[in-house]
Formats: structure tokens, sequence, C-alpha cells
């Protein structure tokens, strides 16, 4: 009698186990996976501001060099930056040249262009593993006689959702 009271406590005891090392698992997957998402949301978002601050310093180090070339003030002009011949206006370097600049927009496969010729603007659209991410991109607006050259970032949820 001893033994099947032994045996089927340690039968009870089995399954508790099982059903406690179900328990802790079913919370670290739900705990696990939100933060999984945060750092593929964070490393979108990341790649969009290293991309601004490429062309941002791009553009600042080509716009001196246009002021001590004295072509600052032209509206289109060529200018040799490192050993390559690319088109600035008004001192800063037209949209074509920025893959020239900043070596991140050679990769076709992690950025798509949005032209807009008639706004002097072009969208860098970072591309998530299976499509663009249209919602998620950077605007360069390219020099005009009034205004200097910039960068705007446009970061929509969508972006950080790898749902999406």
């Amino acid at each position: 009698m001893s033994q099947a009271i032994k045996l089927s406590h340690q039968q009870g005891r089995g399954w508790l186990e099982a059903l406690l090392l179900v328990s802790i698992l079913s919370v670290l997957v739900v705990i696990a996976i939100p933060k999984f998402y945060d750092y593929e949301a964070d490393a979108n978002v990341s790649a969009l501001k290293g991309l601004k601050s490429g062309i941002d310093s791009a553009m600042t180090q080509t716009h001196a060099l246009a002021e001590k070339k004295k072509v600052s003030d032209q509206a289109e002009q060529s200018l040799t930056v490192n050993g390559t011949s690319i088109r600035v206006s008004y001192g800063y370097p037209e949209a074509s040249a920025l893959p020239e600049l900043v070596t991140a927009l050679k990769d076709a496969t992690r950025w798509q262009l949005r032209r807009y010729p008639e706004k002097n603007r072009v969208d860098f659209i970072w591309r998530l593993p299976d499509q663009p991410a249209t919602d998620c991109y950077l605007t360069y607006y390219e020099a005009t006689a009034s205004t200097k050259a910039s960068t705007q970032l446009v970061i929509h949820q969508s972006c950080q959702s790898p749902t999406r």
C-alpha cells in the first residue's frame, strides 16, 4: 500500500512540474516577443537616423568646400569632392549626387528613391525585407536661391511595427 501511495504522489508531482514549466515558458514568450519587435522597430528608425546624419554631414562638408571654392552662390556648378565630381546647387549637393557622398545610399536593396523634381526634393525610403516602408523615409530638400538644403525624417507608426 505504501508503494502505491508513493507512486500516485510522484505521478501527481510530475504533472504539477510540467504545468509549472509550461506556465513559465508562456510568460517568457509573452514578454520576450514584444521586446524582439521593439528591437526591430528601433533598428528601422536607427537606419533612417543614420542616413540623416550621413546626409547632413555631406551637406555641411560640401557647402564648406563650395564656399572655399567661391561657388556657393551659383545655381548649378560642378565641384570635386573626395576625387569625385558632383553637381551642386547654391553650394549644396544635388540629390543625384548624394549616393556619391553617402555610401549607404548605393545599396539599392535597402533604399528606394522617390523623386519630386518640381518640388526640388527626393525621398529616400527605407526598405523592409519584403517591401518598401513607404511611410518611413528621409526627405532631402535641395537648395534654392532663397533656402539652403535640408533633411526631414518621416517616421510613421507602421515603420515601427514589424507586422505592418
